[in-house]
């Protein structure tokens, strides 16, 4: 059994409508799975996948932001409730240590082992080092478990996977060791990294980027990466093993507002996690739900 936990920063679940991505841009491989795009008219169970529309609000006043959701969503908190506002960027210094703590890869460690499969070059910890970016949640939750961070050559040997998909940073920035690869392929490799784990956690934020205006990617290449991903992991996967797909807040399904929207996210589940998640009502029910996923029966 191996649970198979993406986490696609900043996208929500809104109505088809032209500003929004998911609704003007080709799904095939999600499509197959809930009989359209990623929309909140296609919550609901389906045949092979559920999907749920939760919170990320909290009944906090203000709009959801990275910092507290991205801890409730790792570490099954009421982040947001804890400190009494949404906090972006990064997680709580209160908190950190819950984090590290309660995460869903350190409650996968009673029942085998995890892993973060996104790989990290020198630059990145150089960044750290030298304090001009912070750990976020995801690299807090990674050092709580002690799992190890993936390099270049776990990129190399398709070992790990790049936070854009299909590794054109990483390509850019070390040409003779990386080449950019189709999302689908990366979906793939994610599935087999997966099969040696009880939880795997994958991040990837070019969609938050894209929100944002951050990025040149245009949204409907998002869309149709994040689409080949789940479709090389669904067909890569075994049949004891899920996939868990969630967000921190809505942003991404909104390209006529750079701003985080109150949009419910989408919680989209492939497999036996099915029978367990279909309870989760808001992103901190999450990790808990996971970790009834992990028990023996």
């Amino acid at each position: 059994m191996a649970i198979i936990f993406v986490f696609i920063d900043g996208i929500g679940l809104a109505a088809a409508r032209s500003d929004n991505p998911f609704a003007i841009t080709p799904m095939p491989f999600v499509a197959g799975l809930i009989g359209g795009p990623l929309l909140i008219d296609a919550v609901g169970r389906h045949r092979q996948a559920l999907l749920q529309a939760i919170d990320a609000c909290f009944s906090v006043p203000g709009l959801p932001q990275s910092g507290t959701g991205q801890t409730a969503l790792f570490a099954g908190i009421d982040a947001v409730g804890m400190v009494q506002r949404h906090q972006s960027h990064f997680p709580p210094t209160a908190l950190q240590q819950t984090l590290r703590e309660r995460s869903v890869l350190r409650r996968a460690l009673v029942h085998g082992s995890s892993t973060f499969a996104n790989a990290f070059d020198g630059g990145f910890w150089d960044a750290i080092a030298t304090r001009k970016i912070r750990k976020s949640a995801s690299v807090i939750a990674a050092e709580g478990a002690g799992v190890r961070f993936r390099e270049i050559a776990d990129l190399e040997s398709g070992d790990a996977l790049s936070w854009d998909i299909t590794n054109d940073v990483m390509h850019a920035r070390h040409p003779e060791r990386v080449r950019s690869i189709d999302a689908y392929d990366a979906g793939v490799n994610l599935a087999r990294l997966a099969q040696g784990h009880v939880v795997t956690l994958y991040e990837t934020f070019l969609t938050d980027l894209v929100g944002h205006g951050r990025s040149t990617i245009d949204a409907g290449t998002v869309v149709t990466r994040i689409d080949r991903l789940i479709g090389g992991i669904v067909a890569t996967m075994r049949p004891q093993d899920s996939l868990v797909i969630s967000s921190d807040h809505g942003n991404f399904e909104c390209q006529s507002d750079p701003s985080h929207t109150r949009n419910p996210v989408p919680l989209l589940v492939v497999g036996p996690a099915c029978d367990t998640l279909h309870e989760v009502q808001d992103i901190s029910h999450i990790a808990d739900a996971l970790e009834r996923v992990m028990r023996p029966e």
